[in-house]
């Protein structure tokens, strides 16, 4: 479901092919008149919007300062742990709007290009936590970094939340252990391997 800002609280806009809604659709389903939707420039634009809105802050990067500060945790389990939360928090309010635009971004270049930018965001994120993560010696010395960061990339795509949530019944609770357990086993020495 897509959430826009509107005057006097939220509406969902469902989640039905993006690029095929008119912005008089997109306006009388957010409460907005039709030139505060055209105020914000192409769908992309308000797409763009929408995820910064869905996200905590407004930003997703690497570059935040939250996640920054995840990155300054020193034992690589707590590391992966927290982590897993962050990105079972995210993808619990982008999974519907991750979906829209891969499924748009066939048909509109712009749309094409936020989805590139994304997944390049994911993969610095998982990058950083990699590189955390070896920092404290705790990485797996069997598989090589890159690989890791790319294990780790595909592990917080926003769909793993969808499918498992919505699709298959788990609680966000289950798929938050279940995800940091995945990279904990995936990403880090088993203990007592040393």
């Amino acid at each position: 479901m897509l959430v826009l800002p509107r005057s006097t609280g939220e509406r969902p806009v469902r989640s039905s092919p993006f690029i095929a809604r008119r912005c008089e659709q997109i306006a009388a389903r957010a409460g907005v008149s039709r030139p505060t939707v055209f105020s914000v420039g192409s769908k992309a634009q308000l797409f763009t919007l929408a995820r910064q809105h869905a996200a905590t802050g407004g930003s997703l990067t690497a570059n935040d300062e939250g996640f920054q500060q995840l990155l300054a945790i020193l034992d690589a389990h707590r590391l992966l742990d927290e982590f897993a939360a962050f990105t079972a928090a995210i993808s619990q309010r982008l999974g519907r709007l991750q979906l829209v635009l891969e499924q748009a971004a066939g048909t509109d270049p712009e749309l094409a290009h936020l989805l590139e930018s994304s997944q390049q965001e994911l993969l610095e994120c998982a990058s950083g936590v990699v590189a955390a993560a070896a920092a404290t010696g705790s990485l797996r010395p069997d598989i090589p970094r890159e690989a890791a960061v790319d294990v780790l990339w595909l592990q917080i795509q926003p769909a793993n939340y969808r499918r498992l949530v919505e699709e298959r019944g788990w609680s966000h609770h289950a798929f938050e252990r279940w995800h940091a357990a995945a990279m904990i086993a995936d990403l880090l020495e088993p203990p007592g391997a040393r």
